[in-house]
């Protein structure tokens, strides 16, 4: 994200990620401006500050870098981590999240652009069936229909932020069940030697992603939301993925044991999700260095998941060596 942030907006899905100093607190009140998505769009917008205005605020109008009119509508306000909006030209409309996570050296920020469009076909899943967290019963997912699937946006409710809600936590727990059932589809799809590719761009190829995915689950969220079942204010440090992709190296390595561990460790996070209400989500934690609750956490390891599967989306089909 390092200098020029224009984006066409013609493209379906476009991710840029840059680390920026700074805590994300100090990152969130840069980006949280309009002018900060005024220059990122190429857009003329009146000035605001898209925090303070909050939810249900009137819309920014103003002309896009086609000279078209542009309408912004805030659709969810997690401060300091993350920012939706909803972008409406005569065309088209699109959505933009902003993500911003704490890293070795300052902030993680993450830029997601893609068509404000659900597609309720893409996947039908039950995440919990009984007896058996996370295993999801469904319809196998056909490798020409992984991309729409892995890029599926958020559902409206796990955008809002009350996550505390037990049908949103319920809801979360499907789209995290979701995710195993894309990953072990990308195992069925693709043969050992797929998946190296790096983007043009920078970024992760398939491969990193799934060791990336399956070493934060394990180090990670799979820990985390077992204790917050037994610990009072449980300090649960951060993971350091991008040291983990250089050490690990993961480029080098075959991906399916990655693969099958990131869904054993995910099975663990949906069991201790399934035993999990409002209250318990309401509890405080120290998460990465910051004073937050088990509801925030988890609208993070959604956002995670989120930024993943998109990048991942953009990556399939992989190039046949």
């Amino acid at each position: 994200m390092s200098g020029s942030l224009a984006v066409s907006p013609c493209l379906p899905t476009q991710v840029l990620s840059s680390r920026l100093a700074g805590v994300p607190a100090q990152v969130w009140a840069r980006v949280s401006q309009s002018g900060f998505i005024a220059s990122y769009l190429g857009a003329q917008l009146p000035t605001a500050d898209l925090a303070a205005a909050g939810l249900g605020a009137p819309p920014l109008r103003g002309t896009g870098a086609d000279g078209r009119p542009l309408v912004i509508t805030v659709t969810e306000l997690s401060p300091p981590n993350s920012l939706s909006l909803r972008l409406c030209s005569p065309s088209q409309a699109t959505a933009l999240r902003l993500a911003i996570s704490a890293c070795a050296g300052g902030s993680r920020l993450t830029v997601l652009h893609q068509p404000d469009v659900g597609d309720p076909a893409v996947l039908r899943l039950t995440a919990q069936p009984p007896g058996e967290p996370g295993a999801a019963q469904h319809t196998p997912v056909p490798a020409d229909g992984l991309a729409s699937a892995l890029a599926r946006a958020l559902p409206a409710r796990l955008q809002a932020g009350a996550l505390a809600d037990g049908h949103a936590l319920q809801e979360a727990i499907a789209y995290l069940g979701e995710t195993v059932t894309l990953v072990a589809a990308l195992c069925h799809a693709m043969s050992p030697r797929q998946g190296y590719a790096l983007p043009v761009g920078g970024g992760f190829s398939l491969v990193q992603h799934l060791w990336h995915l399956a070493d934060v689950e394990q180090l990670g969220w799979s820990q985390r939301f077992a204790r917050l079942l037994v610990d009072v204010e449980p300090v649960l440090p951060g993971v350091d993925g991008d040291r983990l992709a250089t050490e690990g190296r993961y480029q080098q390595r075959p991906w399916r044991g990655a693969a099958r561990r990131f869904i054993a460790q995910r099975r663990r996070t949906l069991a201790a999700l399934g035993r999990c209400n409002g209250a318990l989500l309401r509890r405080p934690v120290h998460f990465s260095g910051q004073a937050s609750t088990g509801a925030e956490m988890l609208a993070a390891l959604l956002a995670h998941d989120h930024e993943h599967r998109v990048e991942m989306a953009a990556l399939w089909p992989p190039v046949t060596p």
